[in-house]
């Protein structure tokens, strides 16, 4: 039934999927990893556990059960809290999903690399949602374009604004996907000899489709993955190559924005456009963007909240409390103009953005020994260049994102410890003398060597 892994892999883009059930984010592959868990049930079972593994369980369910009275004491409403929970459900259902995974296939390269495979052709779905927002944006409005969009995502607020943002939850989720999967799995399949033309023309397409979500993350993010992967991942040998190469990409990147964001060759009239604009023009006034504005505003109210519960905090979802008493802190000049802030004031499932700022807020020294037992389990591990690249931007992920459902972090926390990430290596070794092997044979010969 590894199948289902393989279909659950395809169904990564699918994040805000219209028939799942919850918020802005719902990602259809848990079903599939659900299934998958329940096809295998009494091997979860028998599955090796480490020991911080239980002691991190042990702390979430504890953190519930101690939520659900803090909630009746102070009489919080529950709404938040229920929401964490069926977050942490799901998430979990995901660790398990990819933990039995690693273990059943723990002695076959193969299935692991068909499952990056599988990823990086799911992403030829979210190219096929990103083409049609981008008919419906730039080539009139049809409704019949719309229907098929819905189909793939429940959300077109951001497309209605000019924005196109695949089949994920909202742009800012363009770099989730990036950072975790499309580029990761690229880095692999290169390093196995199995990156193919047809996967390059998907990641080349995205990569285009991906300027006009007129996302400033994203163009952080990419950047930010760049850098890392350059300084974590390069040998001596090939620095100086590897620094070309991204010299001449970021060369192509600013030709690209400077053509839609100064020149505007297609004609852009949205809101975003012109924030967008502003900032690639006037780089030094990006800390005063107001939607920056807005998470740094939560970001900061989750810390400083920190001091008023800092044992327990307010309680899993129950930030909505944290900002309330210190809504009289912030700047009057920004709730003028951030409506969101004002409407956050009846939210009570209101989020930080920032999963360390929601930790400081609702669990408090209780949330700071659970990331501190995943940081453990994450480099307690065999490490080599690719894992540390990869812990890095997973743990970097979480200062933009505060899900507990979050499929790429649960993804990388339980691939990190297997031997075929942990043991893989980067750093320049040529495969030239693989080259006349047939692909179906790459997979036994190459050597986890570099990219």
């Amino acid at each position: 039934m590894v199948f289902l892994m393989y279909l659950a892999a395809f169904l990564f883009p699918l994040d805000n999927f219209p028939w799942m059930v919850g918020g802005a984010y719902r990602p259809v592959s848990v079903l599939f990893i659900l299934v998958y868990i329940l096809v295998h049930l009494p091997e979860v079972f028998r599955l090796k556990y480490r020991r911080v593994e239980m002691y991190i369980f042990v702390i979430l369910m504890s953190s519930i059960l101690i939520s659900a009275v803090q909630c009746s004491i102070h009489h919080y409403y529950f709404s938040g809290l229920i929401d964490a929970s069926q977050s942490i459900l799901s998430g979990l259902v995901c660790y398990l999903g990819f933990k039995l995974f690693t273990q059943q296939n723990s002695e076959n390269d193969k299935a692991f690399t068909k499952l990056f495979v599988w990823i990086i052709r799911g992403y030829a779905l979210a190219v096929f949602v990103g083409l049609l927002q981008f008919m419906y944006i730039y080539l009139g409005h049809s409704g019949t374009i719309a229907q098929l969009i819905h189909l793939f995502v429940a959300r077109d607020e951001f497309a209605m604004t000019s924005r196109v943002h695949f089949s994920f939850s909202e742009p800012s989720y363009i770099s989730l996907h990036t950072n975790l999967f499309l580029l990761p799995a690229v880095i692999i399949l290169k390093n196995r000899g199995l990156l193919t033309n047809g996967h390059k023309l998907i990641v080349f397409t995205f990569f285009l489709l991906s300027l006009f979500s007129l996302s400033v993350r994203y163009y952080i993010d990419i950047i930010v993955f760049i850098i890392s992967y350059l300084l974590l991942t390069t040998s001596r040998r090939i620095f100086l190559k590897r620094l070309l190469t991204f010299c001449a990409v970021f060369v192509a990147v600013a030709v690209l924005t400077n053509a839609i964001f100064v020149q505007n060759i297609f004609r852009l009239h949205s809101d975003h456009y012109y924030r967008m604009a502003n900032m690639v023009k006037n780089p030094s006034e990006a800390g005063s963007d107001l939607s920056s504005q807005i998470r740094q505003t939560y970001s900061k109210i989750g810390f400083e909240s920190f001091n008023d519960q800092p044992l327990l905090g307010y309680g899993l979802g129950n930030f909505h409390y944290a900002y309330i008493k210190h809504y009289s802190d912030i700047n009057p000049s920004l709730l003028a103009k951030a409506q969101e802030l004002q409407e956050a004031q009846n939210n009570y499932s209101l989020v930080t953005y920032n999963m360390y700022a929601r930790l400081s807020a609702e669990m408090g020294l209780t949330g700071f020994l659970l990331l501190g037992l995943i940081i453990y389990l994450f480099v307690s591990t065999k490490m080599h260049k690719f894992s540390i690249l990869m812990i890095f931007l997973t743990l970097y992920s979480l200062l933009q994102f505060d899900s507990f459902a979050l499929v790429q972090v649960f993804f990388w926390i339980a691939f990190v410890q297997s031997k075929y990430i942990s043991e893989l290596r980067l750093g320049g070794q040529s495969l030239s003398k693989y080259k006349n092997l047939p692909k179906t044979e790459l997979v036994k010969h190459v050597p986890v060597e570099s990219v």
